[in-house]
């Protein structure tokens, strides 16, 4: 880790590394102690205002190294499960209070899901539609499919209930799940005549301890068409564009504050593999202390081919967590890993 850029970028708070993986964790932990009070009523609204109470009392610098490392959902949660949505939503949730603090006071969180897209962020005479994606860390590919990152016509669809207003869409992403090589997704976001940027959470990050506000972002997305003369999948091109033109007055800065992110991220991937290592560990220790506990082996024999019994379910599940564990384990390390 660079201390001189985090302390220049994030000030003294995350020198200490306990706080940063505390900032790692700050989006399941909060879950975590708010879930119970979700499952009453399902109330998603409940969960947001809160955590937008929670960010409200955050510096400028908290918030934005929050930000950095946000879009990586647990690999320990269930997929299509309640904590899945939730995390996916306060990802949403991140954005949207972002989106207010650089302007854009108009910006609403749609609690429609169908038709509607997950950010709208407005300023009342521009509205931007925003789609802020999130990923395991543990996902069996390098990079998500194109249909799952962008669909053109979603933002079409969604940019005409704003008529005039709607001048193009976000796509908040993390940069972990980047295409190594070009895509069509940036054959998409570079489309003059479409309109749909495309931005990292670290870009996110910059923007708001940079003190940049909505106007820069209206302006870059209104500038499309001088930035790009037609879509190209040159990933390269793509964000010398960008970044030569949402930053101009802090490339240098910024090339530095991208060196520390990513530091930053693989930091918080170690982490998050040391705590699924340590799910594996525990597995094995439940399991060993299940064989121990027996001295004669067709008693132990009798148990676990029993079904039913609950050192069977025991045993099998501490297998199907060390399976789970260790396979994203691999998946991360192969990559995420740099």
């Amino acid at each position: 880790m660079d201390i001189n850029l985090l302390k220049k970028y994030f000030g003294e708070k995350f020198l200490k590394k306990e706080l940063r993986f505390k900032s790692y964790d700050f989006v399941k932990d909060f879950l975590l102690n708010n879930f119970k009070e979700y499952e009453k009523n399902r109330n998603t609204n409940t969960i947001t205002d809160r955590y937008l109470l929670k960010l409200s009392k955050f510096s400028k610098e908290e918030l934005a190294f929050l930000i950095l490392h946000s879009g990586y959902i647990p690999d320990s949660y269930e997929h299509d499960s309640s904590e899945e949505t939730l995390h996916t939503k306060l990802t949403e949730t991140l954005i949207y209070n972002w989106a207010k603090l650089i302007g854009f006071n108009n910006s609403k969180l749609p609690t429609q899901k169908s038709s509607y897209e997950d950010i709208t962020i407005s300023d009342k005479k521009n509205t931007i539609v925003c789609d802020a994606k999130s990923f395991r860390l543990g996902r069996s590919q390098k990079s998500p499919n194109v249909k799952d990152t962008i669909k053109l016509a979603d933002y079409e669809k969604w940019l005409d209930k704003y008529g005039k207003q709607g001048i193009g869409g976000l796509i908040t992403f993390p940069s972990l799940h980047d295409w190594k090589r070009g895509s069509d997704v940036y054959q998409y976001v570079s489309n003059p005549d479409k309109k749909v940027l495309l931005l990292f959470y670290e870009h996110i990050s910059f923007f708001l301890i940079s003190n940049y506000k909505s106007k820069n972002l209206i302006d870059l997305i209104n500038d499309y068409p001088k930035l790009f003369a037609g879509k190209s999948n040159d990933r390269k091109k793509y964000w010398d564009q960008i970044i030569k033109n949402l930053f101009k007055n802090k490339i240098k800065e910024f090339k530095e504050f991208d060196k520390l992110a990513n530091l930053i991220n693989q930091e918080n991937v170690k982490y998050k593999i040391k705590f699924l290592e340590k799910n594996i560990n525990n597995a094995k220790s439940e399991i060993a202390s299940l064989f121990n506990k027996y001295k004669h082996i067709d008693k132990l024999i009798e148990e676990i081919t029993d079904t039913g019994s609950e050192i069977s379910d025991k045993l099998f599940n501490n297998v199907k967590i060390i399976k789970h564990n260790k396979l994203t384990v691999d998946r991360i390390n192969k990559f995420r890993i740099e």
